[in-house]
């Protein structure tokens, strides 16, 4: 099968990038100076050009704070989107399958259970209302997609809450984090994983929630860092009102992964054992 794929040097791309070649198919991998997706022209005249089966989209403005700037939440709207739309058109007059990554933040975290692809959205944040716009464009567009909101991501290739982690637990003594945010991390290559089960065995399309097995705080996160690298540091709880941030976070970010296990045939594994294997072979 040829996939063309997206935002391959990003953090999720590059990683979908590696996953999908070790499983021999053939993949079609423009950079952005090769296509902008901010210009449905350009998609079409880009994409008129090769024969794929699946369109899989890794590109995404993805700088939560940088979105409440009225000038990135104009870019981060066309990004994440109206391109998206574009994207949705595409596929559906040329008859592809579109793979697309969406986020918790297009819930308010106020629900006090794991959130259902069925559950209302309410983002809190300009990130997550662009987010919800391409959700929005593309079940309305191309009734052939693989929608995929996902949480608490983390792997090799970009910035992201472990790698940052790890940094602060060699040079700090102390260091806070919260207890008052939960929901469940999500490796790169498990998430890589589940998009190729998806196709392979062409599950039933639609909106998936996807993270790895098992729920915690970004403090209890910061522990399991801690004690895998064995770090001295001290980490004190805090709670979010004692950090001032541009974009307001949902305190809830947990999902029911019942859908996607049933989809694949299997449940996800822990994050605990993704975050080793993380650490000890990727992040060095």
């Amino acid at each position: 099968m040829k996939i063309a794929l997206l935002g391959s040097t990003g953090m999720l791309g590059s990683k979908t990038l590696e996953v999908f070649k070790k499983a021999g198919h053939e993949l079609l991998a423009p950079n952005r100076f090769e296509l902008n997706v901010s210009h449905l022209s350009e998609i079409e005249k880009y994409f008129n050009n090769y024969f794929f089966d699946i369109l899989i989209n890794c590109t995404g403005f993805t700088k939560v704070d940088a979105c409440e700037d009225k000038a990135n939440a104009s870019m981060a709207l066309t990004v994440n989107g109206t391109a998206i739309g574009w994207l949705a058109q595409y596929c559906k007059a040329t008859q592809r399958v579109l793979v697309h990554f969406s986020t918790d933040y297009v819930f308010d975290g106020e629900k006090s259970e794991p959130y259902q692809e069925t559950d209302s959205t309410h983002p809190i944040n300009i990130y997550g209302e662009t987010k919800r716009e391409g959700e929005k464009l593309i079940m309305e567009v191309n009734p052939f997609f693989y929608l995929i909101r996902t949480s608490w991501v983390f792997g090799s290739g970009g910035s992201n809450f472990v790698k940052t982690m790890v940094e602060l637990l060699k040079t700090k003594t102390k260091i806070e984090v919260v207890t008052d945010q939960v929901g469940g991390p999500t490796y790169t290559n498990d998430l890589a994983r589940f998009i190729l089960e998806l196709i392979d065995q062409r599950a039933k399309y639609g909106l998936y929630h996807f993270a790895n097995e098992g729920y915690t705080s970004w403090n209890g996160f910061a522990q399991e860092i801690k004690r895998l690298t064995g770090s001295a540091c001290e980490i004190i709880p805090a709670l979010s009102a004692n950090f001032t941030r541009p974009a307001k976070r949902p305190a809830n970010s947990r999902f029911d992964l019942s859908k996607a296990s049933q989809a694949v045939g299997h449940r996800p594994r822990p994050w605990q054992e993704a975050l080793e294997e993380y650490l000890t072979k990727e992040l060095k």
